[in-house]
């Protein structure tokens, strides 16, 4: 049914509020007395387009007799021992870029096995450490070397190219990288049972970004518009290499 009082709304209402148990809204209403009281609904009763039952309607008079403020209450039971799956309604996708800080060594000029330009070796980082260590004295670290046990070491000329870096105060490099996000409505239910923290790729995903690696990050169920929607958030991020999870690493044994 119609609400019977809905010219006499005052504006900033209704007003709505999810609680574990419940979704209430909330209606005032100011007008003449004799239409505002008798068009109180009885508690119980359905209410306009508004989700429920009526849980309480009151109202009293303002300083003018021939005027009344009046409140409805209105109110939808959620059952959160609800288990069936619902239906899936809609699927929206959305692609961000964030920014991360990486170490310098996963720089791609500089991580092992990458390639690059200045590929370091696992010599050049022990070289480096050994260089950067605070007993190194000053002498041998201007000239990109260190002393150990009487043997002078000179750094390569790829891990000179990294300590130079750290002279510049270069350790961390701002990365970016992709979050694939999905978010699926369901009606008359809760969406089906999922995971996250797992190395896994976001199946059938529209203009994903190529030449990643995916870890799905999270999977969040929220309650939408009280007990019939639910929405499903899964995220996914991306990287050149995901190294690890929850459960497993994915990186190759040294020989």
């Amino acid at each position: 049914m119609a609400d019977p009082l809905i010219n006499y709304i005052k504006p900033e209402y209704p007003k709505t509020e999810n609680t574990e148990s419940a979704y209430i809204t909330r209606i005032e209403y100011i007008g003449p007395t004799d239409t505002i009281v008798p068009g109180l609904p009885a508690p119980g009763a359905a209410w306009g387009d508004y989700p429920g039952q009526v849980k309480s309607a009151t109202s009293e008079p303002t300083e003018d007799a021939t005027v009344s403020v009046a409140m409805v209450t209105v109110e939808q039971a959620i059952d959160n021992a609800e288990t069936e799956p619902g239906t899936l309604s809609a699927i929206s996708y959305e692609i961000r870029w964030l920014t991360i800080e990486r170490s310098m060594f996963e720089h791609p000029d500089f991580i092992i096995g990458g390639g690059g330009d200045y590929e370091l070796s696992q010599g050049d980082i022990y070289d480096i450490e050994r260089w950067r260590a605070p007993e190194n004295v000053k002498e041998l670290r201007d000239a990109y070397q260190y002393d150990e046990n009487g043997y002078t070491t000179d750094l390569s000329l790829n891990a000179k190219m990294f300590a130079r870096g750290i002279e510049l105060g270069l350790e961390t490099f701002e990365d970016k990288a992709p979050t694939a996000i999905k978010i699926s409505e369901y009606v008359n239910g809760p969406p089906p049972e999922t995971d996250a923290g797992l190395k896994e790729d976001p199946v059938g995903f529209p203009n994903l970004p190529t030449g990643f690696e995916w870890r799905k990050e999270t999977a969040d169920s929220t309650r939408a518009a009280g007990a019939t929607r639910w929405n499903l958030t899964e995220e996914w991020l991306g990287a050149k290499k995901v190294l690890f999870d929850r459960l497993k690493v994915f990186w190759t044994p040294p020989a």
